[in-house]
């Protein structure tokens, strides 16, 4: 009669472990996706800024601007872009806000005060030497 009892507790234990293991695998599949997520979101989050700060860089482009010696900016209130013009080094600076990705470009200054972007000029970092020549306020 024990012999018939003991049957059953090996298959019962094996049940268990496939759940165990199963649970385990949902586990670290949910994990493996959060993970997933999170880096959609900031890629998705760096995309939009880009983009912002592209437009931004082309809005500015087709503004005008005067010579002067230090950065001047303006400021497009609707899709709060800002373009900044260093006439001196010949640099326009875009953004689209405070703490967004920037952009630079190399441009020339016609005597109209528009800018004409030069060929291959498009920039992701500051290309000026010097801690916090770039930045603007």
């Amino acid at each position: 009669m024990q012999l018939a009892s003991q049957r059953g507790s090996g298959s019962l234990i094996m049940v268990i472990m496939i759940l165990l293991m199963g649970t385990l695998m949902l586990n670290a599949t949910r994990r493996q996706l959060e993970d997933s997520m999170s880096l959609v979101a900031d890629e998705r989050h760096y995309f939009e800024q880009l983009t912002a700060a592209t437009s931004s860089l082309h809005w500015g482009e087709r503004l005008r601007w005067l010579t002067a010696d230090e950065w001047q900016c303006q400021h497009h209130a609707e899709f709060n872009w800002r373009a900044c013009f260093q006439p001196v080094q010949r640099l326009l600076r875009a953004d689209s806000g405070p703490d967004t990705l920037t952009l630079y470009r190399w441009v020339n200054l016609l005597p109209n005060g528009a800018l004409k972007p030069q060929p291959h000029g498009w920039l992701d970092f500051c290309p000026l030497n010097g801690g916090g020549i770039c930045d603007v306020e």
